[in-house]
């Protein structure tokens, strides 16, 4: 399976750092979480939502993915790891077979 790399959401990148700037306070890990932008960015315009819900994956199941991502999530609004890197790293835990597994049964 090989989800395509959609375009890289450099809007949402700059509002990301817009937030962080306005708030003041170092909280990466709820500006990138806030509206679910990006999550809903990579299942509606990204062209997740199909391969994965043929896979048996629903929205509910694709935040519990990106969860385990946050770090990278942050690390990719900060530009430490590329748009292409933090979507294969997605993609190797959606490949995994325990995740897949627990995923399903919740």
């Amino acid at each position: 399976m090989n989800l395509s790399i959609p375009p890289e959401p450099k809007i949402l990148k700059d509002q990301f750092k817009k937030h962080k700037k306005n708030i003041g306070l170092k909280i990466d890990s709820l500006t990138v979480w806030f509206g679910n932008k990006l999550p809903s960015y990579l299942w509606k315009e990204g062209g997740w939502s199909k391969p994965l819900k043929a896979m048996g994956y629903n929205w509910q199941s694709f935040l519990k993915i990106l969860s385990l991502h946050k770090k990278d999530m942050i690390k990719w609004s900060w530009n430490t790891i590329s748009w292409k890197e933090f979507l294969l790293r997605i993609e190797e835990t959606i490949k995994d077979p325990v995740f897949k597994k627990i995923c399903k049964t919740n």
